[in-house]
């Protein structure tokens, strides 16, 4: 039984962590490495690299420039100057401040990319891009030597590998990956994946002597199921079993879903940890990396009796320091992540209306503190995680206010609306997982 993901996104990461709650230990590997995969977490570049994973990552100033040359950089982002000119972007991993690098991105006298350098998390320099006018066209991967190990032509799609002194050629990064596998002695008579992309098309590859599962976490679109799950409904494959991940989607798609030749659908969502309940403390919090935050000083005025949080990771501008003069009004700028984790345990509302880009996964955090997590519809960053109930247009901040004030003095209606936070937000149990689990395991 392997566990078998193109990325390590999200969706990868809550599956994996659903497992490993319900203390289901199973192989992973992930087709694509960026380079900072988890030390459990396998993948073909890891395996081949053969990295020393007792390194750090790379910190921006640690990174190797010419002579005069300098570096500049904020919280998520750096840049490299020879004198006034710019010769690279420095892209860090996240935006929250730890400025460890992922990618360098070196630029022509032109301003246009010549190559990007890939980092990983142990501050190898594991992988070049090189580029033609503006478009990719080769990737090279290096082991913890700098030796190349792994040449790809990224227009033709074909690789070239070199292990144990031998010299292998494959047509695409799916006979790759198959021939990975093999090497790599994974037992295969079972493959969790869950996309209808890669995943797909290496199960596709592999003899037939095996049974595996879908895990479809991406939303439908126009309420149709994707093409390549209807050729799954429609032909006698590997894939026998297909498991929605969104609640609203097979609640909506389950009565169709009967009686199929080839596969059986069923659900089994995310488990996800909380480590406490919600106190009913009239606390609100919201974090931000702009100035652009909807409606709070109406929520402010609204709620006296409520103390509204605001945290940046950078410092904050005029618009925000005017909020000082309110006294139920705290100001976090440059708050450190310590203080964040703080004060996402110390809170029981959380705010969802700012612009911009989420910063430290703000939204999740919330709902597994089991916060009550409130938004406006232009604001929302993480929907999943907000009940359709706590979503306002911005013209109804005095609504908003309205439901947290309710929440707060009726202990009954907040453990309803926390109840129905996690419920939409696909949450299941332990036992799901291990009944659903166990029972695939013992086919």
């Amino acid at each position: 039984m392997l566990n078998l993901f193109d990325n390590f996104d999200q969706a990868s990461f809550d599956l994996l962590r659903s497992q490993r709650s319900a203390q289901i230990k199973i192989p992973t590997v992930v087709i694509n490495d960026d380079g900072f995969l988890p030390a459990e977490v396998e993948s073909p570049i890891k395996f081949f690299g053969q990295y020393n994973e007792n390194k750090l990552p790379l910190y921006f100033d640690q990174l190797p420039v010419p002579k005069y040359w300098r570096i500049l950089s904020t919280s998520s982002q750096g840049e490299v100057y020879d004198l006034d000119q710019k010769r690279a972007d420095i892209i860090y991993r996240s935006n929250d401040n730890s400025r460890q690098v992922k990618e360098v991105r070196w630029l022509d006298r032109q301003g246009k990319i010549n190559w990007a350098d890939h980092y990983n998390n142990n501050g190898y320099h594991f992988a070049t891009t090189f580029y033609e006018q503006g478009q990719p066209i080769w990737r090279k991967y290096y082991n913890k030597y700098q030796e190349c190990f792994l040449a790809w032509n990224l227009r033709a799609g074909s690789l070239f590998l070199t292990d144990n002194g031998q010299k292998r050629y494959f047509a695409s990064w799916i006979e790759f990956v198959k021939y990975y596998l093999t090497v790599r002695h994974f037992k295969l008579d079972h493959i969790f994946y869950n996309t209808l992309n890669q995943g797909l098309s290496v199960t596709l590859a592999l003899p037939d002597n095996g049974t595996d599962t879908l895990f479809w976490h991406e939303p439908l679109l126009d309420n149709k199921l994707p093409g390549n799950m209807q050729f799954l409904m429609e032909h006698s494959t590997r894939t026998k079993h297909i498991i929605f991940q969104r609640y609203s989607d097979w609640q909506q798609m389950k009565p169709t879903l009967t009686g199929n030749k080839y596969v059986d659908f069923s659900y089994l969502g995310m488990i996800y940890p909380h480590p406490r309940g919600n106190k009913l403390r009239p606390e609100a919090l919201i974090l931000t990396n702009s100035d652009e935050i909807v409606a709070a000083t109406t929520l402010v005025k609204q709620l006296p009796q409520v103390k509204f949080h605001i945290a940046a990771v950078t410092e904050m501008s005029e618009k925000l320091l005017a909020y000082q003069q309110y006294s139920n009004v705290e100001l976090y700028p440059n708050v450190s992540r310590q203080r964040v984790k703080q004060l996402i345990a110390d809170c029981d509302i959380y705010l969802d209306i700012n612009r911009q880009n989420e910063i430290l996964d703000a939204v999740r955090g919330a709902f597994e503190q089991n916060m009550l997590i409130v938004g406006f519809d232009e604001t929302l960053h993480e929907p999943q995680f907000v009940a359709p109930q706590n979503v306002f247009k911005v013209t109804e901040a005095s609504q908003m206010g309205e439901r947290i004030l309710n929440a707060l003095l009726k202990p009954a209606l907040m453990k309803e609306l926390i109840d129905t936070q996690r419920k939409l937000a696909s949450e299941v149990s332990v036992q799901d997982y291990r009944n659903q689990i166990g029972a695939l395991e013992h086919e």
